[in-house]
């Protein structure tokens, strides 16, 4: 089914996260480029170099995520369920971020986002306000989630507050990327895949603290206060 050009451009300003559907020349009629006439390329080899260098840089940082679970092995053995969420937290970070990354992107490819200091505070601001109703919304469907599967609030408030936590890293990070690429003369299209892969770091760095503090210190505070309160003698 065809899809106009404004309600392609709405669809990508309300940031899907689809590279295809967001088409960078529909704003201009006479650039619009015919249905069979295919983009410009570069040869097949030099492409695979480009796009090589910089996705074996990701992969490079995207295994330091595995410093982090090292770390708290104590806490993935003896609290499974956050193991069991790590994926979904981690994905609901790369997604949230991807999409305020391709609202940035398309905004500086047709001109209606300024690659400058006033233009990212600005929109960086509104993206903040976006994230903290969309970390809201998904921290209580995630308390929803895990207290309907496994029964425990402080299981489920851990998962939750991870959730809150790195929704909005991820669209604060995810708005700003692209600003910074474009800055340092980066292709701003990369910050795409660069958010995905600093969300599943920072995403496993948020959960693992969290959920150490609300389940291993937060719990050990409360255990021992309330055995100090038995102790009392009445």
């Amino acid at each position: 089914m065809a899809i106009s050009s404004s309600r392609r451009g709405q669809i990508c300003d309300g940031g899907l996260p689809d590279t295809d559907m967001c088409r960078l020349d529909l704003d201009s009629e006479d650039e619009r480029q015919p249905a069979t006439q295919t983009p410009a390329s570069m040869p097949v080899i030099d492409e695979a170099l480009t796009r090589g260098r910089w996705l074996l840089g990701l992969l490079i940082v995207q295994s330091t995520s595995s410093f982090v679970l090292d770390a708290y092995q104590d806490l993935l053995r003896d609290h499974l369920v956050v193991t069991l969420f790590l994926t979904m937290l981690v994905g609901a970070g790369g997604n949230a971020g991807n999409q305020s990354a391709i609202k940035v992107i398309r905004g500086l490819a047709t001109g209606a986002i300024r690659p400058s200091w006033p233009s990212a505070r600005a929109t960086m601001r509104d993206q903040a306000l976006v994230g903290l109703l969309l970390g809201t919304g998904l921290s209580v469907g995630g308390f929803v989630r895990v207290y309907a599967t496994h029964g425990d609030v402080a299981n489920a408030a851990a998962i939750s507050i991870s959730l809150f936590l790195i929704v909005m890293t991820s669209v604060v990070l995810g708005t700003g990327l692209p600003f910074a690429l474009a800055r340092a003369g980066v292709d701003p299209a990369n910050a795409g895949t660069s958010i995905q892969v600093l969300m599943d770091i920072l995403g496993v760095a948020i959960t693992c603290v969290t959920c150490h503090f609300v389940l291993v210190q937060l719990a050990l505070g409360v255990g021992a206060a309330g055995a100090a309160g038995v102790a009392l003698p009445s």
